[in-house]
Parts: structure tokens; C-alpha cells; sequence
């Protein structure tokens, strides 16, 4: 009973907003819903609000602003290009997990860890879903997704977090963070893996700023421990693909027909730069102009594996300031509220920086591959930025 009654007061609160983190990061409807309902049940138990805090803040208002305008600079556009308008909706029912955020969380000394903790359940996830779907294509990891680079996307932005708790909780939760180290290892593995170029850029580039930002906050244990990561994740790949990530590296990328994709997609900025083909057309465009001519043969493809190429062509350049805007003004927020923590702590390790990794990790996935725009990847991405205007309203208050 004494167990009961010190969850009750210490975690049950949190148990909404764990739900949520599982439910983004596998990608499940349900698990949102019924967070939201544990949400409002919790709420009348404890005679609590169901609005949380976070609606009156700046932020928030200001986020709302950016993305009525990245989305109105695409609305503008469809009756110049016969776009497909119900897409704008799909992208407004993806927002749903920051709408979640914003209501779910509460200010709390666990608010963090409850995010950690949540994130490694999904780890764990697809890592036992990979256990039982070993499914490989042409020598790479596919498990029970698509194709193997949309396992990697969705890996790749799950790992910033593990890592960063790890780092963040080994002192105070030890064996917690020993598990952890050894889902978000296994995890790298099933990076490597899959045999995504894109995605090993973007993880040493994630890797290389985690590894900066411990060293600024003068961790040298942790630094050996990352040390340490690294050699066991190097010979844990090496056993699983032997030779994956040599040959994948060696592979010239116009074998996969990137480079004519491209060259497709300035082809469509330079003839149609303003307003563009029209919203979720490109893959018909692709296949009546170019797919015939395409010299590695591939066909169906749906775009031009740049997100941002993507959107210039859909939207034309209106609809891509829109989309910059909503980018700059995300990147823009977190750098300055992370200059203004570290000038007042110059060793400090906040969670925002943590969470600023896999946005980015988003972003630079987004130059080579089109994941973005999938259902379980925008779901993540707005949990996040939920999560971050927590994050940049009240890390001064971090415990």
C-alpha cells in the first residue's frame, strides 16, 4: 500500500503524458486518446484544470501565428496550381500531439524523465517488433516497415533522447540509465543496420553536438562512457552487417537515382517558381515528365527525397517562405533560449538542448529522404516542439 500511495502521489500524475510519449513513438492513435482520457480523469480526481498552463504562454501564441502563415502561404496556392487541399488538413490532424503536449503537461521536477522514460518504451518497442519481424531487403534492415530508410528515420530521431538521459540520469538513476545505454546501443545497431547514408550523416552530426554539449558542461566520466558507447555500438555492427557500412558508403549516390531527382525538382522550380505544381502532385508530374527518362529505371516515386525541394515544387516559393518561416522560427527559438541559459550557466546540461537534437536530426534527414511528411514522423516532430516550448518557457525551473 505504501508503494500505491507514494505512486499516487509522486507518478500518477505523469501517466498521461507517459502514454502520450509511447503513443508518438509508435505511432499509436489509440494510446493518444487514452491519454487524454486518463488526462481528464486524473484532472477531476485531483480538482485540477484540464487546460494546462502552457496555452497563455508566448510561445505557444507565437507558434499558433507561424503555423496559421506556413499553412496559409500553401492554401494561397491551390487555385493557381489544382492542388490537393485535403493534404493541409492531414498536416493540421498530425499537429494533434502538440495540441496533447500543450494541455498534458504540468510544470514538475519528473516532467523530463517521464519524456525519457517514454522514449525508451518505444525503443524497446521496435527493437522487440524487429526481434520478431528480422525482415532484411538487398542486404539491409527493413523489419516490419516499408523500406529500411523510414526504420531509420524514426530510429534515428529516438536516439538523441535516450542518449541525452542517459547522460543526464546516471548519477541518479544508475540502473535505469544502464538499461538505457543498452536499449539506445541496440538501437544504434538497428541504425546501422538498415544502411541509410542519409541517416549515419545526420547521427554523427547529433552525435558530435551530444558530445560537445557534454563537454561544455565538464562531464568527463560521461565522456568516457561515451567513449566507451561508441566502441561497443562500432563492434556490435560490425557482427550484425559486416560490411554494410563500407559498401553503403561506397555506393555512388546516383545509383539510386537521387541526383536525377533533383536535377528534376530545379527543372520544376525554374518553370513554375512562384506558386509550383500543386500540393501532393509531384509524384504524378514525376511519372507523366520524367520517370521515363530516369537512367537507374525507377518508378512510383513520390518525390524528390528533399523535403524542402519538395515543397518549393508543390507550393512554389510562397508556400516555401511559409515553411522556412515555421523552420526558422523553431531553430530560432531554441538557440536563443539555449545563448541565454548557458551565459547564465556556462556547465549547465538542459533538457532543451537535449531535445533541440532530434529536431534537427528531422531537419537534416529531410535533405535526402521525405519521411517528414509521413504520419508517424510529423507526430513526433510536433511532440517534440511541444515538448521544447516547455522546455524554453521553463528551464530556468528545471529540478
Amino acid at each position: 500500500m505504501d508503494y500505491w500511495q507514494e505512486f499516487q502521489q509522486k507518478w500518477l500524475g505523469y501517466v498521461p503524458l507517459f502514454l502520450l510519449t509511447l503513443g508518438c513513438g509508435i505511432d499509436s492513435g489509440r494510446l493518444m486518446a487514452v491519454a487524454f482520457l486518463c488526462h481528464l480523469l486524473i484532472c477531476k480526481k485531483k480538482k485540477l484544470p484540464c487546460f494546462g498552463i502552457l496555452r497563455k504562454d508566448t510561445k505557444v501564441r507565437q507558434t499558433v501565428l507561424v503555423i496559421a502563415f506556413s499553412l496559409l502561404c500553401a492554401a494561397v496556392t491551390l487555385p493557381f496550381n489544382h492542388g490537393q487541399g485535403g493534404l493541409l488538413l492531414k498536416y493540421i490532424e498530425r499537429m494533434i500531439p502538440l495540441a496533447l503536449v500543450i494541455f498534458l503537461v504540468r510544470p514538475g521536477g519528473e516532467t523530463f524523465k517521464v519524456l525519457w522514460f517514454g522514449i525508451l518504451a518505444s525503443m524497446a518497442w521496435y527493437i522487440g517488433d524487429i526481434c520478431l519481424h528480422p525482415v532484411w531487403s538487398s542486404g539491409r534492415l527493413v523489419g516490419s516497415f516499408g523500406n529500411p530508410n523510414s526504420l531509420a528515420g524514426i530510429i534515428l530521431i529516438l536516439i538523441p533522447i535516450g542518449l541525452f538521459g542517459v547522460i543526464r540520469y546516471r548519477c541518479e538513476c544508475p540502473k535505469t540509465a544502464v538499461v538505457a545505454a543498452l536499449l539506445t546501443a541496440a538501437s544504434v545497431c538497428v541504425l546501422v543496420c538498415t544502411g541509410s547514408r542519409n541517416a549515419y550523416l545526420s547521427f554523427a552530426i547529433i552525435f558530435v553536438l551530444c558530445f560537445y554539449m557534454i563537454w561544455r558542461h565538464r562531464d568527463w566520466m560521461s565522456i568516457k562512457i561515451l567513449a566507451v558507447f561508441v566502441i561497443v555500438v562500432g563492434l556490435a555492427a560490425a557482427i550484425a552487417a559486416p560490411g554494410l557500412v563500407s559498401q553503403r558508403l561506397q555506393n555512388n549516390v546516383q545509383r539510386d537515382g537521387r541526383v536525377y531527382l533533383m536535377q528534376s525538382a530545379v527543372q520544376i522550380i525554374e518553370e513554375k517558381p512562384l506558386v509550383g505544381i500543386g500540393l501532393g502532385n509531384w509524384g504524378r508530374v514525376y511519372r507523366e515528365r520524367f520517370e521515363a527518362d530516369n537512367p537507374n529505371h525507377e518508378i512510383g516515386i513520390q518525390s524528390p527525397h528533399n523535403i524542402y525541394l519538395q515543397v518549393w515544387n508543390e507550393t512554389g516559393l510562397i508556400g516555401f517562405i511559409g515553411f522556412l518561416s515555421l523552420i526558422g522560427f523553431q531553430l530560432g527559438s531554441m538557440i536563443m533560449a539555449l545563448r541565454r541559459f548557458y551565459r547564465r550557466q556556462p556547465h549547465g546540461f538542459p533538457w532543451l538542448a537535449g531535445l533541440f537534437l532530434p529536431l534537427l536530426a528531422i531537419f537534416l534527414f529531410g535533405l535526402m529522404d521525405y519521411d517528414f511528411f509521413s504520419r508517424h514522423v510529423m507526430h513526433l516532430y510536433w511532440f517534440y516542439w511541444g515538448f521544447c516550448l516547455y522546455a524554453i518557457s521553463y528551464y530556468a525551473k528545471e529540478i
